[in-house]
């Protein structure tokens, strides 16, 4: 199995980075044959909070969320699902409640697995126990990380992070520049790191100040990676971190 970078564990979930989608691709085509396939257009709630579900999803294609809701309505987006990912396999199998809203942000094709299923290829099938426990923590070590980062780090930092993540997960070079192929609003910035809206417009005003990013037609651009990493280093020094 591969090894499994720390850099790795972010609020995106896209198992190529984490080596699961290799270990999904090599797995027994008997979980495969035993989901159930559905599709769903944009904005479908898969799982609300209090829900215990009987079962868990493989997404084939497209893009989910998980978020909660404040008492105001304010959203905070707690990751983003990727094509290649597995979710509320531990919810399913241990038969937790979920703690927040599972909803599709664009039309996706999922493969849904019953709890039944699962437990019995767990007993035949070593492969899918192996991507099983590899998920869950997966998941546990990026929920670590994330809260490292709320207790450690500014919004600043916080946001060249994510900036940094996205490069990582949907960036393509353009004209030496990185084009962020996923379109987000600053908005969506701030209920991705749970800051204000304030906040995320004057520390990305401050960045296209710099010369570092750039906006067009809803899609940022990082106009030097290297540059935007050093920054965010040099942030860390100023603040003693």
């Amino acid at each position: 199995m591969e090894e499994i970078r720390k850099d790795s564990f972010t609020q995106v979930l896209k198992f190529d980075n984490i080596s699961e989608k290799l270990l999904f691709d090599n797995i027994s085509e008997k979980l495969l044959d035993v989901g159930e396939e559905f599709f769903f257009a944009k904005n479908k709630i898969l799982v609300s909070p209090g829900d215990v579900p009987d079962g868990f999803y493989y997404l084939k294609d497209g893009r989910v969320k998980a978020c909660t809701y404040s008492p105001k309505g304010n959203e905070n987006i707690l990751g983003l699902i990727e094509k290649g990912c597995i979710f509320l396999e531990s919810n399913t199998l241990f038969s937790i409640p979920s703690d927040c809203y599972f909803k599709t942000i664009e039309p996706s094709n999922l493969l849904f697995f019953k709890k039944e299923d699962l437990l019995n290829l767990l007993k035949t099938d070593f492969d899918v126990t192996l991507l099983i426990l590899q998920s869950i923590t997966c998941k546990f070590l990026a929920n670590l990380h994330s809260v490292n980062e709320l207790l450690v780090y500014d919004s600043e930092w916080r946001i060249c992070h994510l900036l940094l993540t996205f490069a990582d997960n949907f960036g393509i070079e353009i004209e030496n520049k990185i084009k962020l192929n996923i379109k987000i609003s600053q908005q969506f910035i701030s209920d991705m790191l749970g800051v204000t809206r304030g906040t995320t417009i004057k520390m990305i005003n401050k960045l296209k100040e710099l010369n570092l990013i750039e906006q067009t037609n809803g899609y940022y651009f990082i106009k030097d990676l290297q540059r935007l990493k050093n920054h965010q280093a040099e942030i860390c020094l100023h603040k003693g971190i």
